[in-house]
């Protein structure tokens, strides 16, 4: 297949401009993560082949030894032996592996009589791509909806809080005296939600509401960044934005001064 055709091809699961290779920004991104842990697992496998029928993908392919756990990180290998000089349709194998193969569940690392991580490697692989810009495209965009929202589904704090007030409205008439807080200092619980809830299933949020009143829990909920418990950034190693999502609950917990942080997710 030609540079062309594979660059191509990536750009179809990756809305980003497609950018040249550079093996010495790869061997720089892997050099400042390469730590002894990782240099030791990719020496110490034995390929003794018990990671194998732990893994679903392996078992549900017919058994394709294409599809063992310990095979799917030779691509950390190559990349380090090539000294970072790969090209589109090698990163093009490494994002078909890497998302499409393995889903890092881990029960690989369970069964491993050295107890290398196989996921964190993978996870190490697709942090690879996204400095690449080599991304699926949903979790590119729910990534620039947290950096520029706060959330996944690109919601504005107006929104939220309308929605938030609706549900108030909408539930009240079933259940006398039931109130949602908003930004309730004090409160023993800050619940968050997923962000599908308020984007296309608010009855979710009633539900809980409801939940809430009949057990006289004390909660609130936060009406800036840090109501969506969802991280998707942590499927594409995006570690930074990873951070920023849970940070922002944690801000809003301190400054609301509750004592424990409810999820959905």
């Amino acid at each position: 297949m030609s540079e062309a055709a594979d660059a191509k091809k990536i750009e179809q699961v990756n809305s980003k401009e497609i950018k040249e290779i550079d093996a010495k920004e790869i061997m720089n991104f892997l050099k400042s993560r390469m730590s002894a842990r990782f240099k030791m697992w990719l020496n110490i496998c034995a390929s003794c082949g018990l990671c194998a029928d732990t893994c679903h993908f392996y078992l549900s392919s017919g058994k394709d030894p294409q599809m063992i756990p310990a095979h799917k990180v030779r691509f950390l290998k190559k990349i380090l032996k090539k000294k970072g000089k790969v090209d589109r349709g090698f990163l093009q194998n490494v994002y078909d592996t890497v998302y499409h193969e393995c889903n890092m569940c881990r029960r690989c690392t369970m069964y491993c009589p050295f107890g290398i991580d196989i996921a964190l490697m993978i996870s190490l692989l697709r942090s690879l791509l996204l400095s690449q810009g080599i991304v699926p495209e949903g979790l590119l965009a729910a990534v620039k909806n947290y950096n520029e929202f706060g959330n996944q589904m690109a919601v504005t704090k107006e929104d939220w809080v309308d929605t938030i007030e609706w549900c108030e409205e909408e539930t009240a008439d079933e259940l006398v005296g039931l109130k949602i807080p908003i930004d309730k200092k004090g409160a023993k619980i800050l619940y968050t939600v997923n962000a599908r809830e308020p984007k296309f299933y608010p009855q979710d949020i009633m539900e809980v509401a409801k939940i809430f009143h009949v057990a006289g829990e004390d909660y609130t909920l936060p009406s800036e960044d840090g109501w969506d418990d969802t991280n998707l950034a942590m499927f594409c190693a995006d570690a930074k934005t990873a951070r920023l999502i849970v940070e922002n609950t944690f801000k809003r917990a301190e400054e609301l001064e509750v004592q424990q942080v409810a999820i959905t997710e």
